[in-house]
Parts: structure tokens; sequence; C-alpha cells
């Protein structure tokens, strides 16, 4: 057996990861709003998921004090009432979430902002401050845009991680370096 044949299965692993990606990113740019239902589906699983395991862990944990069980419960109720409305009606589970990602957005120009102005004048405070600039323009392009900018906002940034993320494991498959102590025939 070849050094060059141990590595293929992992190569061949990737590859087939990386296309797979690269598909699902290309269909998300062909078709945002399913795209973004998807999403909106997948974020309601997500807190289900989540809230259903927080009230199974308030409820069969004896060893919390009543109140830390109670404050879980809560949390656990919280997590399945937000999966409920993402899941009852992902339209408006679409614009709550492209929302929260302009929040973000708006809260990462402010702080990448902040910091770019406090290591002044290092080099390179300048594309941070830049970054900044951009997460604050991307904040107001969706919030001009709501609601219409919900149908297609989660589904281009599936499809711009999906195609990067796919480009980026091939690339990783296609270049995978040779393990020392292995023969390579």
């Amino acid at each position: 057996m070849t050094g060059r044949s141990g590595r293929e299965p992992a190569r061949t692993g990737l590859t087939v990861l990386g296309l797979v990606m690269l598909a699902g990113g290309l269909m998300a740019f062909f078709n945002p709003f399913a795209a973004s239902m998807t999403v909106a589906v997948v974020a309601g699983a997500a807190f289900l998921l989540a809230g259903l395991t927080q009230l199974w862990l308030s409820f069969s944990d004896r060893s919390e004090a009543l109140g830390g069980r109670m404050i879980g419960s809560l949390i656990g109720v919280a997590f399945v009432l937000f999966a409920a409305s993402l899941l009852v009606n992902p339209v408006a589970g679409m614009i709550t979430l492209t929302r929260a990602i302009a929040i973000l957005f708006a809260v990462l120009g402010v702080l990448r902002l902040m910091y770019a102005l406090r290591i002044r004048p290092r080099h390179g405070w300048g594309w941070i401050a830049g970054a900044g600039v951009l997460s604050l323009a991307l904040a107001g392009m969706i919030v001009l845009g709501l609601p219409g900018a919900a149908a297609d906002v989660l589904g281009l940034f599936l499809g711009v991680d999906l195609t990067l993320s796919g480009i980026a494991t091939l690339a990783l498959a296609w270049h995978k370096p040779w393990v020392p102590g292995e023969h390579v025939s």
C-alpha cells in the first residue's frame, strides 16, 4: 500500500463534501427565498430541540435548587415558544431572523470601529475600521430593505457561506499535504 492510497479516502471525502456544499450554495443563490425558508425552519427545529432539552434538564436534575430549576424551565419555555413562532409562520420567522442579523451587524460595526480607534495608529487599524463601516452599511441596507429583504437575505448569506466553504474544502482536498513517513510512488 502506498502513502498516496492512504490519503485517498480523506481526499475523496473532502472532495465530495466540498462539491455538496458548493452545489448547496449555488442552489441557495438561484432560489434565495427557499433557502431563507429553510434557514427559518432549521433554526426553529434547533430552538425547539434546545428548549425541550432545557425543560427536560430542569425537571430531571434534582440536585439543583427549585429556583434554579424554575429559571431553567422559563428558558426552556422561551426557546420552545420562539421555535413555535418560527415553525408555525416561517415567513415571519425570516423577518425576525433578518432583523437579528441586522442588529448583529450594527453591533459588530460599532465594536469594530471602537476597536480600530483604540489601536490607531497601529498597522492595519484602517482595515478594521473599514470592516466596521461595511458592517454598519450592511445593517442599514437590511433595515431599509425590510420586510422584503427578509425573503432573500438569509438565503443569500447561506449561499455565500456554503459556496465559500465548499471552495475552501475543495482546496483543502486538492492540496492535502504529504504526511511525513508516507511513501509516495
